[in-house]
């Protein structure tokens, strides 16, 4: 981004340059942080577009992303690859509802048949949409990844797999699963230690070496109570001295453990090793919780579907809804100095100016003339949106399919 040139301290003066009174600083710096803010939720401007990698990357059948902490409402302009793209490839925004029931790739013919969706026939099925729970907003992302993968375990069947420090009661469990036919079920026995879970050394072998510098495990982990859980550990290896340990805190999404199904990942990135794993011919897997003592006696924990992905690469195009740069470079939604800096070039500038003047005014009672300052401002502002019409997606409802 270029240098900023209009500072807290220029906005003022060109905003008390206007106004037919004396206003206190306190009272401006109010005043300049809602001109802002409210320029900003009107109008979609060019210095305030941002492009940010998507951490992770993007994965198939993989669909919440953290959104950036400054995405402005549902602002979004495009989710770019970072390799080469088609002509064809682009993104709709839909609602939260309309992306649950599309998400999946996969059509249903005329006769009520599923079927995968390939080529050309996915073209302009690739989907967004925002969702807000609790003031946190993440991101929806669909659309079909010639993903590397490898599929460690379906955790279909309890086979080999083994209880793992206080785990006990190991079954398959064909009510209650995300992928294929079951998950392993298995409880949590009254011993009271600090690690429960199930592990694994007769796996076919697998090579976690195309993973190793920035892909990721993921597994589904449905917890009964995260009431005194910790953490999660999985350990990749070839047996219980020769493995690497990555351990997490929060789900996929980056937020804490909630009962019900969460999605696991695990980044290799995170990995610490121990002894000297043969990355081409792993069949070790340990997977597990860390809790308290007093975590005991509970039910009905259950694992699914344990793979490895690497993931492509993209980027999220977007307008941010923080129109300040701090003396640091620190993007920030109000202005605290008279050193921070204003994110606009000189046609923003002067709409803001405007917003400013006619907040100004009403903050004098000068009613006639804050009705002057919204007038100009409408004209400044209806000049910009001609020139510069905003470049966000159009958000799509469909209630029937042809």
């Amino acid at each position: 981004m270029a240098t900023p040139i209009y500072t807290q301290a220029l906005l003022q003066a060109a905003i008390s340059s206007k106004v037919s009174g004396d206003i206190s600083s306190a009272d401006y710096l109010v005043i300049m942080n809602e001109a802002v803010r409210q320029v900003l939720s009107e109008t979609d401007m060019k210095s305030h577009i941002r492009k940010a990698a998507l951490s992770p990357n993007l994965f198939d059948e993989v669909y919440r992303y953290s959104a950036p902490s400054d995405l402005k409402s549902d602002r979004i302009i495009d989710i770019q690859p970072q390799e080469t793209r088609g002509r064809l490839d682009y993104w709709k925004l839909v609602t939260q509802e309309e992306f649950d029931r599309t998400k999946q790739d996969a059509g249903i013919n005329s006769y009520g048949e599923s079927y995968v969706l390939l080529g050309s026939e996915y073209l302009g099925q690739n989907i967004v949409a925002i969702e807000r729970d609790d003031l946190a907003d993440m991101l929806l992302l669909s659309t079909v990844i010639d993903d590397k993968e490898t599929i460690i375990d379906g955790l279909d069947t309890v086979g080999d797999w083994t209880a793992f420090g206080d785990g006990t009661n190991l079954v398959a469990d064909t009510d209650n699963h995300i992928k294929g036919n079951a998950s392993i079920n298995w409880d949590i026995n009254a011993d009271g230690g600090t690690t429960a879970g199930i592990t694994n050394a007769a796996l076919t072998e697998f090579d976690v070496e195309p993973y190793k510098g920035v892909g990721s495990a993921f597994v589904w982990a449905y917890i009964n109570s995260a009431t005194n859980l910790t953490n999660y550990i999985l350990r990749i290896g070839n047996d219980s001295s020769n493995y690497y340990s990555i351990t997490i805190t929060t789900n996929n999404e980056g937020n804490a453990f909630e009962a019900g199904w969460n999605l696991l990942r695990f980044d290799f990135e995170d990995k610490t090793t121990t002894g000297t794993p043969d990355d081409d011919a792993c069949d070790y897997v340990a997977l597990y919780m860390t809790k308290d003592g007093a975590k005991i006696s509970e039910t009905d924990y259950r694992f699914d579907n344990l793979v490895l992905k690497l993931g492509k690469h993209y980027n999220l195009k977007y307008y941010t809804r923080y129109g300040w740069e701090s003396s640091a470079g620190a993007r920030i939604e109000n202005s605290t100095g008279a050193t921070d800096y204003l994110i606009s070039n000189t046609e923003e500038y002067n709409i803001i100016i405007r917003k400013g003047a006619e907040l100004g005014e009403e903050h004098l009672k000068n009613y006639s003339q804050a009705d002057r300052h919204r007038k100009l401002y409408k004209e400044e502002r209806a000049r910009y949106v001609f020139d510069h019409p905003s470049q966000s997606l159009l958000l799509i409802q469909d209630y029937y399919t042809i």
